[in-house]
């Protein structure tokens, strides 16, 4: 290919990388949120609405999330993350690799009253990560 044909090449390709690299920029989470204790979300739920926060605590009650909703029901997973006397209920898209009660990160969007299907939770965090401690 001469250097001529090249430089037209990378030129045309150069505003299709630039508008994919945009569109990933505006629909991609955030890799953190904010850390916050648990508490804090239920205490002032409107103030974390649809932020993306970070949150520890212990695994428990893992299940199944079922009903029609964005993520596959069959991969979807719904489980308790305490953190003392604060409860929240999170929605993973695939089952986390902890073992149960034991100590997680999670990094979501929070929601005080989600729904998944036609089930409906209080305190939701949409997760995007769940790392095991």
């Amino acid at each position: 290919m001469s250097t001529q044909a090249a430089s037209n090449t990378s030129s045309r390709s150069s505003p299709m990388a630039a508008a994919a690299l945009l569109l990933l920029a505006t629909t991609a989470s955030p890799a953190r949120g904010e850390d916050v204790a648990a508490m804090d979300l239920i205490r002032q739920p409107g103030s974390y609405t649809g932020r993306y926060v970070t949150v520890t605590g212990s695994m428990t009650n893992l299940r199944p999330a079922t009903g029609p909703g964005a993520i596959p029901a069959g991969t979807a997973v719904v489980f308790n993350l305490v953190d003392g006397p604060a409860i929240l209920t999170v929605l993973s898209p695939v089952r986390p690799a902890c073992r149960i009660g034991s100590t997680v990160s999670v990094n979501g969007r929070f929601d005080p009253m989600g729904q998944f299907g036609q089930q409906a939770y209080p305190n939701l965090l949409h997760a995007t990560v769940v790392n095991c401690r």
